[in-house]
């Protein structure tokens, strides 16, 4: 990202003059205050949405100059898990998370056993034939993440993953998602709970009222 702003109608200034680099296979945390303009971030960096001014490129590609195929072709690499959940809450659990390889074509057999082994990982095993609109907050937003890791994304953006988790299971999120960044992914993580990255290595960049605060960690263990 380079000098990206954005600003909603009337005169809001969400984010100003951003400008980070994050390397490809890095596990980035983003942290501020709600309304510091972490979830713009992430929809900035998914081509939810497009910046007012500045550059934003993935791969060397600047995607809010991409269209139609190609910037579909980007978006299938990317998994995001958003704090809102946006699932299909009249599908069942198994049928929310299977829908990021279904459009990829997967074979039957390969989405049922991913299914079965991510609810597995995250201690939903009992909620696979669950209408999703029956789950609590917090199972909801596990199913969330699930559907955001399934298709093995090289990029994958998480926006608050342990806002409604006890510990116990924001250990199984946390878990899950090093498993991904071992395996290859770049993660982004908005968050405000400091427990999952203040004993790591990670790097840690803090927004103010949508500016850059300061950038911490980074150093080997």
């Amino acid at each position: 990202m380079i000098k990206v702003s954005k600003e909603y109608p009337p005169d809001v200034v969400a984010l100003k003059d951003i400008s980070i680099s994050i390397d490809s296979g890095e596990m980035f945390f983003i942290i501020g205050r709600s309304g510091a303009g972490k979830t713009t971030l992430l929809k900035l960096l998914c081509s939810m949405e497009a910046p007012s001014s500045g550059l934003i490129e993935i791969s060397g590609k600047p995607i809010n100059q991409l269209k139609g195929h190609h910037l579909a072709r980007l978006r299938q690499r990317i998994g995001v898990a958003y704090q809102d959940f946006k699932l299909l809450i009249d599908r069942t659990t198994a049928e929310n998370i299977a829908i990021s390889m279904e459009v990829s074509y997967k074979k039957p057999q390969i989405i049922r056993k991913r299914v079965r082994d991510l609810l597995e990982q995250l201690d939903l095993s009992d909620k696979h034939d669950t209408i999703t609109g029956e789950l609590s907050r917090g199972e909801q937003q596990r199913v969330t993440l699930a559907r955001a890791v399934a298709n093995s994304p090289t990029m994958i953006l998480v926006d608050e993953p342990t806002g409604n988790l006890d510990a116990a299971t924001t250990e199984k999120v946390m878990t899950l998602l090093n498993k991904c960044h071992k395996g290859g992914a770049t993660i982004v993580i908005a968050t405000h709970d400091d427990s999952i990255y203040r004993h790591t290595s990670h790097r840690v960049m803090e927004l103010q009222k949508g500016r850059l605060h300061g950038i911490t960690g980074g150093e080997l263990p």
